[in-house]
């Protein structure tokens, strides 16, 4: 049989191999932009590199106002905010570390009682979004930064006054906190969906994973060293600044990033082996590459006029006439069932928080391993997928994330125990940290990926079942370390992590037949809330 070229066998695949699932996208043409042996060569390609990957999703045709459109500038400004916000947010939860005994003295109540305040955050944080993501799917983006940052801003000045006054008044304002910050959880994730295309978004949800993370470690530092010398009051109050400060960057540099216009659609049509003999009603599992728009792909650009810059600063400018409230509030719910969703010192004050510099330096290494590392593992199985990108081809990475964090974990609770020199346990949270950053953020990338469509419910799926796990922990943990010492505790943990580390192996091999069950049991369809 004579030798094919590549290009033939290259078309011969995208017509064979293409497989409709969610997440499955085709992301890049082997032949570049140029060709013209397929219709590939139709679709918006980046002007970056080689020219090979494909623009997921497709910007449009006909509309300056396409977030997708916007300059890099613009969109570098939108995430710096975002990040912000999420830092913000992030911050106000562990701030009270470095002081959790000046607390338990002040209010006359044990570390137990003042660890519940923590636990009254995490919870409220966690179900908050149930009441914030159906907003910002229906009403946009920016009317939710803006509220819940300000309100944001106003729990920390009661919590400032309520530090010093009795204990209800304080764990109270700490649940109406962990309510308001919420959103840092599901918004930015959303945003960046909105703003970047898929080959850019693991860079990019890495940093905002840095913003999370670093907040929990940056917090304690600064925190207790303003306590140490000035008091908890002043720390609640300098948060609060810093959140006001936000507020107004966000006022005048977080346009509305949610596009409800209509954008061109790569489309994979269903077809049989030999389109010679398609026959009405027969599908099968192969299909052809298509672009598919309710535009014109040659209509002129200004039959759409951009927004001037203070009509993008509306407070609610992109308002989705076709969302239901109800059915948004309850789409998390029917998400849980989806495979693809549910993963000794006496120190000083100051000193306890500079222990925190270690997980934050842990996270930066961690922020390159989920970020640009993963992208390039998962371009390289790209290319090997002649162009067809699939949500699992980031797991493999999680094999670095598991070793860092049971490392982390042993050289952490050893060193500890056998009381070494404070480097040990500080080097083994660092390890522990940069394991943690790498799981979290990769998580939240292949469900991103899976159900980019669904992004903000999907978000609060997360962040609730995130927050009633670490809600339960603060009720648990101090009694645990108590009654079996940090290496039982760690190492429990760091088994637990392998283990469920472990199940992705399962989802690289099975996640895209996962992803076809879930489109073919279309479970928000047959419960009414698609």
């Amino acid at each position: 049989m004579a030798e094919r070229t590549r290009t033939q066998d290259s078309t011969d695949i995208f017509d064979t191999i293409f497989v409709a699932a969610p997440g499955t996208e085709v992301l890049m043409d082997e032949d570049g932009p140029g060709a013209t042996e397929r219709r590939l060569h139709k679709l918006q390609h980046t002007k970056s590199g080689d020219g090979h990957i494909i623009l997921v999703p497709q910007p449009s045709l006909i509309d300056p106002n396409d977030p997708l459109r916007w300059s890099a500038f613009k969109k570098w400004t939108v995430l710096a905010n975002g990040v912000a916000y999420a830092f913000n947010g992030a911050v106000t939860g562990p701030m009270m570390a470095g002081g959790m005994i000046q607390l338990s003295e002040f209010f006359g109540k044990s570390l137990t009682y003042i660890t519940y305040a923590n636990g009254a955050t995490l919870i409220c944080q966690g179900f908050g979004n149930l009441l914030w993501m159906p907003l910002a799917v229906k009403y946009g983006r920016r009317p939710v930064y803006l509220t819940s940052n300000f309100l944001m801003g106003i729990a920390c000045i009661w919590l400032a006054i309520a530090s010093e006054k009795t204990y209800l008044p304080f764990i109270v304002g700490r649940a109406f906190l962990g309510l308001f910050e919420a959103p840092i959880e599901a918004l930015v994730p959303s945003t960046v969906t909105d703003i970047f295309y898929l080959h850019e978004r693991g860079e990019k949800i890495s940093i905002y994973g840095l913003g999370v993370l670093g907040g929990n470690e940056i917090g304690p530092l600064a925190s207790a060293f303003i306590i140490q010398t000035l008091s908890m009051r002043w720390a609640f109050f300098i948060i609060a600044i810093s959140i006001f400060i936000n507020q107004i960057t966000l006022i005048f540099f977080m346009p509305e990033t949610k596009f409800t216009g209509i954008r061109p659609q790569i489309m994979g049509e269903q077809i049989t082996n030999h389109p010679e003999e398609v026959q009405p009603d027969v599908k099968t599992e192969v299909g052809q590459i298509e672009i598919s728009s309710d535009v014109n792909d040659s209509a002129p650009e200004f039959n759409v006029q951009q927004k001037s810059y203070w009509k993008s600063l509306a407070f609610c400018p992109e308002v989705d006439h076709n969302v239901s409230l109800k059915k948004t509030f309850l789409r998390p719910f029917v998400l849980m069932t989806y495979p693809t969703v549910i993963c000794p010192y006496l120190f000083k004050s100051g000193e306890q928080g500079l222990v925190f510099l270690s997980p934050f330096i842990g996270s930066l290494v961690g922020t390159y391993l989920c970020g640009p590392f993963a992208d390039r593992i998962a371009n390289w199985a790209t290319k090997r997928n002649h162009g067809i990108r699939e949500p699992e081809m980031r797991l493999p990475a999680c094999a670095i994330a598991v070793a860092l964090t049971f490392a982390g974990a042993l050289i952490a609770s050893l060193t500890f125990q056998a009381k070494t020199n404070w480097f040990g346990p500080v080097f083994g949270f660092g390890v522990l940290s940069a394991g943690a950053q790498m799981g979290a953020t990769l998580a939240m990338t292949y469900s991103l990926d899976s159900h980019k469509e669904l992004s903000g419910e999907l978000m609060v799926t997360v962040s609730c079942l995130k927050s009633l796990i670490a809600w339960i922990w603060t009720w648990v943990i101090n009694d645990w370390i108590t009654a079996d010492g940090l290496v039982v505790v760690f190492m429990t943990i760091a088994a637990i992590n392998a283990a469920m580390y472990l199940t992705t192996i399962v989802l690289y091999l099975k996640g895209k037949s996962f992803r076809i069950w879930i489109h073919d049991a279309n479970l928000l369809e047959r419960t009414g809330l698609n």
